[in-house]
């Protein structure tokens, strides 16, 4: 899920890694924290696999030039430490490669499509072509229907907390299943138009 979500966020557009990790911040919300201590790894391994590419690095902030007034000068001093704080740090922004959008379209496509996962998927499936993208919507109601499925068949009496949790997850799944539903008569409509 972390390859799909850095691929997708990059293929949007170029970031450095702060900017990544703030993003995937606010991607994943509740259902997943990131630190930059599993960010740069994961970075450096699709970066290794040739999946995204540093396309800068050593971000310079030019000098401030001199105004010839005491006001002037301090003015500008006044100014130079927020302007300077990243000055001699490396920044390395990150772009994707062709390799690394043909893995995102294939992660996208053939991926899991798990809780987590999906709303990643989802996020980001506009890169996809439209029957690619009813296709992942069909193959997750499908994995929902089963798992509903499999719930009501092994239905046994349970005390009354229990069966509580239990109906509550129902509800649930059939809740998103007809969220699904509506997702892709609306994806269906929209390949309709599209045709000649």
């Amino acid at each position: 899920m972390l390859d799909l979500a850095i691929l997708g966020l990059l293929r949007d557009r170029e970031r450095h890694g702060y900017e990544l990790r703030k993003q995937l911040g606010e991607l994943l919300g509740s259902r997943g924290a990131m630190s930059f201590g599993s960010l740069y790894p994961a970075l450096a391994r699709l970066e290794k696999a040739g999946l995204v590419k540093a396309v800068e690095a050593n971000v310079a902030v030019p000098p401030v030039p001199s105004s010839g007034s005491l006001a002037g000068e301090l003015a500008a001093f006044r100014v130079r430490p927020a302007a300077t704080s990243t000055a001699g740090r490396s920044k390395k922004v990150y772009g994707i490669t062709e390799a690394g959008d043909a893995q995102l379209r294939t992660l996208l496509a053939e991926g899991p499509t798990d809780e987590r996962t999906f709303g990643v998927q989802l996020a980001f499936c506009r890169h996809l072509p439209p029957l690619e993208r009813l296709a992942l919507f069909e193959r997750r109601r499908r994995q929902l229907a089963e798992e509903l499925e499999a719930r009501t068949a092994t239905a046994t009496r349970l005390d009354r907390y229990l069966g509580a949790l239990r109906d509550r997850d129902t509800r649930h799944l059939t809740n998103d299943l007809a969220w699904l539903d509506e997702l892709i008569l609306s994806e269906q409509a929209a390949i309709q138009e599209d045709q000649p």
